[in-house]
C-alpha cells in the first residue's frame, strides 16, 4: 500500500551517474526528509515498543482519538462507559484513550507532522491498537500501511458484525480495501467534540498482537450510538 519512496525515473538518473560519490550525494540532497523521517520513525518505533513492554501497568486496550480536545482521562465519560460496558471485573489492564495527536492528511504537508510520525510510532510498536478519526485521516493511515484489512482473517469477526458500517480505502491498482468502521453516532452519544463533517471513523492497527479488546471497543461505540 506504501508507494515508493524513489521512482524508475529517479533510479535511472542515479544509476547513470559516473560516481558513487554522486550518487551518495545525490540521493541525499533530494531524499534526506524521507531518510531523516524513517529513521526518526525507527527510533520512536523501538522507544514506544520498549517503554510499553517494560511498564508494570500495561493497557489492554489503547486507542488514539486524532484531533480531539475532550477529557479522555480515567474519569472521563467515555473511559467510564467503556470500562462500565465490559465490567471492570472482567478487564485485566487499563483501558487507555490518548487525545493528544493534531494533524489533517488531507494537507500533503501533514505527512511530516511529528504527531502523525507518533500516532505511526504507536500503530508500529503495538502501543496503540486502534485510532478514531475523520475520513482524511484514517485514509491517509491507510495508505501508510499500518491500518488493518478488514477482511483479514484476523479481524474477521469485526467485519462480518459491521459490514454495513465499513470505509474503503482504493489502492493504486484500484483494489478497495476496508479499512475503518463508521462510529460517528458512537462518537457524538460519547459526548465527545463533534468533527467538523459529523464523522468519525476507527481504524485497525496492523500490528496489534490481539483484537479481542478493540472488537468490545467498536462493539461499545456501535451501541452507544444506537
Amino acid at each position: 500500500m506504501k508507494k515508493p519512496i524513489i521512482t524508475e525515473e529517479e533510479k535511472q538518473k542515479i544509476k547513470e551517474m559516473d560516481s558513487t560519490r554522486k550518487k551518495i550525494g545525490y540521493i541525499w540532497d533530494y531524499y534526506k526528509l524521507w531518510i531523516i523521517g524513517a529513521v526518526v520513525l525507527v527510533g520512536l518505533v523501538v522507544y514506544f515498543a520498549v517503554v510499553f513492554a517494560t511498564r508494570e501497568d500495561k493497557p489492554i486496550l489503547d486507542v488514539v482519538l486524532v484531533n480531539n480536545y475532550d477529557d479522555v482521562s480515567g474519569n472521563s465519560k467515555l473511559t467510564q462507559g467503556f470500562v462500565s460496558y465490559v465490567g471492570e471485573e472482567n478487564l485485566p489492564g487499563r483501558v487507555t484513550f490518548d487525545n493528544n495527536a493534531f494533524f489533517n492528511l488531507a494537507n500533503n504537508s501533514d505527512y511530516k507532522n511529528s504527531y502523525y510520525m507518533k500516532v505511526l510510532a504507536y500503530l508500529e510498536a503495538d502501543t496503540a491498537q486502534a485510532v478514531l478519526c475523520q475520513y482524511d485521516n484514517l485514509i491517509g493511515l491507510a495508505k501508510s500501511g499500518r491500518l488493518a484489512d478488514l477482511s483479514d482473517e484476523k479481524v474477521g469477526d469485526i467485519y462480518d458484525k459491521y459490514k454495513d458500517r465499513i470505509i474503503y480505502y482504493e489502492d493504486e491498482d484500484g483494489k478497495k480495501i476496508p479499512v475503518g468502521i463508521d462510529v460517528s453516532e458512537g462518537y457524538k452519544a460519547a459526548g465527545l467534540t463533534e468533527y467538523t463533517d459529523g464523522k468519525a471513523y476507527i481504524g485497525l492497527s496492523a500490528y496489534a498482537a490481539d483484537y479481542g479488546y478493540v472488537e468490545k471497543f467498536v462493539d461499545y461505540m456501535v451501541e452507544l450510538g444506537k
